[in-house]
Formats: structure tokens, sequence, C-alpha cells
């Protein structure tokens, strides 16, 4: 283990590769794991999110993770 100050040092130095003292396999997030939800749609709405699906070539899982990542972005902005 390296402290703090001794890897500023060798940071700012360039001598020497930094990421060897970094546990890069085992990052966490913390409050970013993973959670699932189950909806209930209306068919009309499911048949288009299929549709929309099949245009760009998403499955329909990742396009509604995408939506709503994107509007939960602009609700944790405000």
């Amino acid at each position: 283990m390296i402290e703090a100050d001794e890897l500023d040092r060798v940071f700012d130095q360039g001598e020497e590769d930094v990421d060897q003292y970094f546990d890069v396999e085992n990052v966490s997030y913390p409050g970013r794991e993973p959670r699932s939800i189950a909806i209930n749609l209306p068919a009309q709405v499911f048949d288009a999110l299929e549709r929309e699906a099949g245009l760009t070539g998403t499955p329909v899982r990742e396009l509604v993770e995408t939506w709503v990542q994107e509007r939960a972005r602009r609700l944790t902005a405000a």
C-alpha cells in the first residue's frame, strides 16, 4: 500500500505508472448498484416501444433503461 502523499509525488513526477496502485478490478460505485423493477404497460405503449426498439436496433429493455436514465439525470440536475 502507498501513502497518499507518496502517490501524489509519484504521479507528479511522471516517472512511474500509478495504475499499479489501484485495484481497478474491484471498483464499486456506492448508490449505483442495479436494482430491478417490474412495470405493466398498456399494450399500445408496449407495441410503440417494440416499434422504436426495432427501428433503432435496441432491445426494449435497453431503450427503457436509457430513457429512464436520461429523465432521472434531468430531474437530479434541476
